[in-house]
């Protein structure tokens, strides 16, 4: 079973109502495929082969509480097929602590995803601890967001993989999902995760075909992905790349084949709790 760990809330006019600071996207991501209507990302992804996905909301589209209702809803109306995930803003405090209680209690969704870039805080900020201490009583995983982002007002440096290993050494057992793999730091992320169990590299927003290009700044993730972190790491679009070719591309990686499966499903079915893990 292929499970996509990130895809985002079909809107047509997604690059459209992003913020000014997120406007960048909007160029760098000049593609089709980047927005979709439910029924056109349902149709692309079953296409593809893929038979869940989380989709997660982010706080940087604009009201996060809407988007987490309409990840709630949509999760609702597909549950065999979406597993839901708020968003906050830890900038926000506890307010953003009481809107994820209220998302899992009322919504019952399954993890949170958080942008340290959009909040301007690092990972191992202390305004994001009382998220991550929720979310470990909860039992449920955190991703997120490392390595590069495209805004033209946030420094790249948010996104840091390094600042996630004190959050991992503060929260033992607290599982913990990298969002797009902390690139130009994938070795931060590979160090990171051969230290700590819980800690998960996913690739959603890279064409799979360049993590295995020489030179691309993957060759770590590659090499040890394919033994000892096997069992951390995942596949993902972020509805970025169109499904279909991701899908191809990461099944041509040069990972062996029990590897592979473990990138494009079952990695994810365990780390969420899916029968048949």
């Amino acid at each position: 079973m292929i499970i996509d760990f990130r895809v985002q809330v079909p809107k047509k006019e997604r690059m459209e109502s992003r913020p000014q600071y997120m406007k960048r996207y909007n160029q760098v991501f000049d593609m089709p495929g980047v927005s979709y209507t439910e029924g056109e990302l349902i149709e692309k992804m079953t296409g593809a082969g893929i038979r869940r996905a989380v989709m997660q909301a982010e706080w940087s589209s604009g009201d996060y509480r809407a988007e987490n209702d309409q990840v709630a809803a949509i999760a609702r109306r597909h549950p065999d097929l979406f597993i839901p995930f708020a968003s906050v803003d830890a900038s926000d405090g506890m307010v953003a602590v009481d809107e994820l209680k209220r998302c899992v209690e009322t919504h019952g969704v399954r993890g949170l995803n958080v942008q340290p870039f959009a909040s301007q805080l690092r990972a191992n900020h202390k305004k994001f601890y009382p998220l991550y201490l929720k979310c470990l009583e909860y039992g449920i995983p955190v991703t997120i967001h490392t390595g590069i982002n495209y805004s033209s007002s946030r420094t790249i440096a948010y996104g840091r993989p390094l600042y996630v290993d004190e959050v991992a050494c503060d929260f033992p057992g607290l599982k913990i999902v990298l969002n797009h793999g902390g690139w130009p730091w994938v070795h931060e992320s590979v160090a990171i995760a051969r230290k700590h169990k819980s800690v998960y590299i996913e690739i959603g927003g890279i064409a799979p075909k360049y993590l295995g290009k020489a030179n691309a700044g993957w060759d770590i993730f590659i090499a040890l992905g394919d033994n000892v972190l096997q069992d951390q790491i995942l596949f993902a679009t972020d509805s970025m790349i169109p499904f279909k070719r991701a899908v191809e591309e990461a099944q041509a990686l040069p990972f062996k084949d029990a590897v592979k499966e473990k990138l494009l499903g079952r990695n994810a079915a365990a780390l969420l709790g899916l029968a048949g893990a």
